[in-house]
């Protein structure tokens, strides 16, 4: 068959030019657009581009915020700054600081550095299970009345102006040195300024009389970390309690339970004494001294749990300057909103009470100390404010 000239024969419709993928002129295919720069760009030419407007947004967007989550709370603790008061030179700001937050770091006190590490070594060696009725004896509860547990804190109780410690030389030293600069502490808190009660509490014209306790607690084993347990701790009205943290090696610290029941962590500071404002003091100072409840717990050692293979159990002694158990306990200070005749503010200003639950002015009622310590000693420390039924 013969084919007209303007007809295409099938070879030419697919004949191939000089190079591969190039069409014939007289191919019935369209050609191709022809190439433009945004069409066809050099292939490294768009790998720079691209590099380039990563690194401007590397460089320009904000960095990616980094979320740090802090330590979680552990029932409450806390830990701030101890106040430092020294009795060589003391200050009435540091006196300030001290009764806002009801304890306090003391220098100056004179007691050799010796001394308590020999106190503690002679109690060591007494026999606590043998003294158990006279604890409750010189604390002036009797081992029947309405069942007391004596196999609970404290290990042993002494009256420094009794015979029981006659046999403990160092001990009986050490108690009585501490008698001595707990009543200078209680002086500095006797003085003008508006610091403390506004008069001596244990003038002679007052009829007051101090008493000295050496409370010997066992310093249990545990996750130093957490405070004790509050349940577990005995306590004792007093005015001031003293405590020594250097023996306790290096870096330890001991708990105290604030006015509002939440726990402090109170690091040791190097010869400084622990100090800690009690109920009393509060009371007499008509609520502007800060209490601490009960006394200052140190922080217990890992393995001294007292078991057979274990570490001895170590003891911690706080000193206690208290009163006589037959005391009444009234503020000495007056209302700051009473009258220059010295009476009380009016009655609905007395029963305001602020968002914490206390009540302004922090007014008490006289209470006998007696009835005051049973219920103390007994209840163990309950989360409840033990002042707050004899509060105005």
């Amino acid at each position: 068959m013969a084919y007209s000239p303007s007809t295409p024969s099938p070879g030419a419709a697919f004949a191939v030019g000089s190079f591969p993928g190039a069409i014939s002129e007289d191919s019935v295919f369209p050609r191709p657009p022809p190439p433009t720069p945004k069409g066809h760009m050099p292939l490294p030419f768009i790998a720079d581009a691209e590099l380039n407007a990563l690194f401007d947004r590397m460089v320009l967007s904000p960095p990616v915020p980094v979320l740090r989550l802090g330590a979680p709370s552990r029932l409450n603790i806390r830990s701030s700054a101890t106040p430092l008061v020294s009795l060589d030179s003391p200050d009435l700001a540091s006196l300030r600081a001290a009764g806002d937050v009801g304890y306090f770091h003391l220098v100056g006190h004179g007691i050799p550095p010796q001394l308590p590490s020999s106190a503690l070594a002679e109690l060591s060696r007494v026999d606590a299970s043998a003294m158990r009725a006279s604890i409750l004896s010189t604390l002036g509860f009797s081992a029947e009345n309405q069942g007391v547990d004596a196999g609970v804190e404290p290990v042993m109780v002494f009256d420094v102006d009794e015979l029981g410690m006659d046999a403990l030389s160092a001990a009986l030293e050490y108690a009585r040195l501490m008698r001595e600069v707990g009543m200078q502490v209680v002086g500095l808190f006797s003085g003008s300024g508006g610091v403390g009660f506004g008069e001596n509490p244990f003038a002679e014209e007052g009829g007051r009389k101090a008493r000295c306790l050496v409370w010997v607690s066992k310093v249990g084993s545990g996750e130093p970390a957490v405070p004790p347990a509050a349940g577990d701790a005995k306590a004792y009205p007093y005015v001031l309690g003293l405590h020594c943290e250097w023996e306790q090696g290096a870096g330890a610290s001991s708990w105290v339970m604030d006015d509002s029941g939440e726990w402090r962590a109170v690091g040791a500071s190097e010869g400084a004494l622990l100090v800690t404002i009690g109920d009393i003091a509060q009371v007499w100072s008509n609520g502007k001294l800060k209490k601490v409840r009960g006394m200052a717990r140190p922080t217990p050692a890992p393995g001294s749990d007292g078991e057979e293979g274990g570490e001895p159990a170590r003891l911690s002694i706080t000193v206690l300057i208290t009163l006589p158990l037959d005391s009444v306990v009234s503020p000495l200070l007056p209302l700051s909103g009473a009258g220059e005749d010295g009476g009380d503010v009016e009655k609905e200003e007395k029963e305001e009470v602020s968002e914490d639950g206390d009540e302004d002015g922090g007014s008490f009622r006289p209470f006998s100390l007696e009835s005051y310590a049973w219920g103390l000693y007994h209840d163990q420390l309950e989360s409840k404010d033990p002042l707050a039924p004899y509060r105005i």
